[in-house]
C-alpha cells in the first residue's frame, strides 16, 4: 500500500470516517434478535408493517437471526408520526405534490443484561410524491416501481391518482427506514 493511500486511510479514520457494514452495535455471542414496533399513528398496520420490514433488512444482511420474542437482542420502537403535508401547489392554489413524513423512536437492549445497546429517540425519514397527473414523472425509476402505468394517467382523475401515489410513498418510506433502523442499530453507522 502506498504511503499516500496509508495516510488517507489513518486521516478518514480519525475523523470519524468508516466503511459501512465494517463495524457493528451487536455483542459478542448474539445470535438471534425479536423485533416489535407500536403504531402511535392513525395508519392501521404501519407498526407491523415497518416490523416485517425491518425483519426483512435483518434478514437480508444474515448476520442474525429473528425469533418471535425472546431473542438474545430485542429491536423494539414506536412509529410517532406519519403525515403528508402538501409542498407545491398549481397556479390555482391546488396542492400538486405532497411530502409523506414518518417519525419513529427505536433502541435495542441485550435482552440478557437489559443494556441498552443504541436508543435513537428520533428518526425522521421524508418522501415526495406527485399527485396530480402534470407533475407525475412516468419514466422515473420511483413511478416505475409502484403498480401504476403510465398509460393509465391519462384516465384517472387526480383523487385515484393521490391516493395511488401516497400509498406508494408510504411503502418507499417504510422501507427506507426500515433499511436506516437496520444500519442504524446493528450495523452501527
Amino acid at each position: 500500500m502506498s504511503r499516500f493511500a496509508a495516510l488517507a486511510l489513518l486521516t478518514l479514520g480519525a475523523c470519524g470516517y468508516r466503511v459501512a457494514g465494517t463495524e457493528t452495535n451487536v455483542p459478542a455471542g448474539a445470535r438471534t434478535v425479536s423485533v416489535n414496533f407500536h403504531n402511535h399513528t392513525r395508519e392501521h398496520g404501519l407498526g407491523v408493517r415497518l416490523r416485517r420490514a425491518v425483519e426483512d433488512e435483518i434478514r437480508r444482511h444474515g448476520a442474525l437471526s429473528v425469533v418471535e420474542g425472546g431473542g438474545d437482542l430485542v429491536l423494539d420502537g414506536d412509529v410517532r408520526r406519519l403525515t403528508t403535508v402538501p409542498v407545491a401547489f398549481s397556479a390555482n392554489d391546488e396542492a400538486v405534490q405532497y411530502q409523506g413524513v414518518m417519525s419513529v423512536r427505536f433502541r435495542l437492549v441485550e435482552r440478557a443484561t437489559g443494556r441498552v445497546v443504541f436508543d435513537q429517540p428520533f428518526l425522521q425519514e421524508t418522501q415526495d410524491f406527485g399527485v396530480v397527473s402534470g407533475v407525475v414523472v412516468a419514466s422515473s425509476p420511483h413511478f416505475q416501481r409502484g403498480t401504476m402505468d403510465a398509460r393509465d394517467l391519462a384516465s384517472l382523475t387526480n383523487v385515484q391518482i393521490g391516493e395511488a401515489r401516497r400509498h406508494q410513498a408510504e411503502h418507499d418510506l417504510v422501507d427506507v427506514t426500515a433499511r436506516d433502523i437496520y444500519q442504524q442499530a446493528l450495523e452501527g453507522f
